[in-house]
């Protein structure tokens, strides 16, 4: 048993409270006042307690430097068809490697890990602890989500080898044929590991996790998927102030990663205002370190969160933005995501609130029950 005792607790769902809390193992099995045990415990007395927050699509523990990960390994990323939804990203993770990364030094307990932008349909992703060494004991949930991208990623990787799609054109006009021949696929005919991987999502087995960063890309990625009944999460999605009728009406969620990826030209159309808007509306918006498929730095995702605080002054709702809504967009919001008994044991101790002042320190990182980061902790360079 461990007890967090004298925490402001910020649950995740927008509930500020002052209360202990008893970790058995894994899992949280208390929340309450003046919790009695003589477990060890942490006296968080002027501290400030999150749920951990959970990077939703990244390529953490597949790409960056390293004896581990090689910084152009680029396993997540399968060169030979433009359409791979059978390809599964448990395959390409490594769990030393993510250790390596460190990512509980700043506050990521869980992450979502997604195939590259390069293909139209990259492959099913996953959920996955930061720490351990074996992927599949790792792995929180597979089969989290079907990957796909509209984006002019796809259109360069595969025109400069003169093969379709070339053009945006080209890539509706596939994307819109891939989702009619799964939706009439008959396995009886004869088993086809593509048509059947994306009838998966259509049945609703999975969401579709689709990039879409110029608003025409939003608008014709909306317009085919009106004839589908699908869990839509759409992420980037710069310049969404031009889509915002057809975002009310078919109500996807929004993984938003706008402002402070200073390589992505996009990012100047992002406008975190109208993202919060829409979230008051009832829209589930997430925040991510980047979607974009780079190396990134392990600080992105706290930078994000501060961008938005600067941008809605509510940081409550900033906090949803980065654990809850993360884990219900993963389908693991059962599991992790908040701090509520029965969860997993995945939390962040601050001397202060992250998005108010930089004085905020990490003082102890949780995941999955177990100490990731502990203050003092030896600090390496690896992103």
């Amino acid at each position: 048993m461990f007890c967090i005792k004298n925490a402001t607790i910020h649950d995740g769902k927008e509930h500020v409270f002052k209360k202990d809390i008893l970790i058995d193992g894994h899992t949280i099995v208390s929340v309450s006042e003046h919790i009695d045990t003589e477990s060890e415990y942490f006296d968080a007395q002027g501290m400030h307690v999150f749920p951990g927050f959970i990077d939703p699509m990244s390529n953490w523990g597949i790409l960056g430097p390293g004896r581990e990960i090689r910084g152009n390994a680029e396993d997540n990323d399968e060169h030979t068809h433009v359409c791979t939804p059978e390809m599964n990203i448990i395959y390409a993770f490594n769990g030393r490697g993510i250790r390596i990364q460190q990512l509980g030094a700043f506050g990521i307990t869980a992450v979502g890990v997604a195939p590259s932008n390069n293909n139209l349909f990259g492959g099913m992703m996953g959920v996955f602890d930061v720490d351990g060494i074996n992927p599949f004991k790792m792995c929180i949930k597979e089969k989290a989500g079907l990957k796909a991208c509209v984006t002019s990623d796809v259109t360069k990787f595969w025109g400069a080898k003169n093969m379709m799609p070339s053009t945006h054109m080209g890539i509706f006009q596939m994307f819109n044929e891939q989702l009619r021949n799964a939706k009439e696929y008959d396995s009886s005919k004869g088993r086809d590991p593509k048509k059947e991987a994306i009838r998966e999502m259509l049945d609703k087995k999975m969401p579709l996790f689709v990039v879409a960063k110029k608003p025409m890309e939003v608008h014709s990625l909306l317009h085919i998927l009106k004839d589908y009944d699908v869990d839509l999460v759409l992420a980037s999605g710069f310049g969404l102030q031009d889509c915002e009728e057809e975002i009310l009406k078919c109500r996807p969620a929004i993984i938003s990663s706008v402002r402070v990826d200073g390589f992505n030209t996009d990012a100047a159309d992002g406008d975190n205002e109208f993202l919060y808007q829409l979230y008051k509306k009832g829209i589930q918006v997430s925040l991510a370190s980047n979607v974009d498929g780079r190396m990134c730095s392990r600080e992105e995702m706290l930078w994000n969160g501060i961008d938005m605080y600067k941008a809605c002054h509510d940081s409550e709702a900033v906090i949803t933005m980065m654990t809850f809504n993360n884990a219900k967009a993963l389908g693991v919001d059962d599991i992790t995501g908040s701090i509520e008994e029965g969860k997993r044991a995945d939390l962040v101790i601050y001397s202060d609130h992250p998005l108010k002042t930089y004085k905020a320190e990490i003082l102890l990182t949780l995941s999955n029950g177990k100490t990731v980061y502990r203050k003092g902790d030896e600090m390496k360079c690896f992103i």
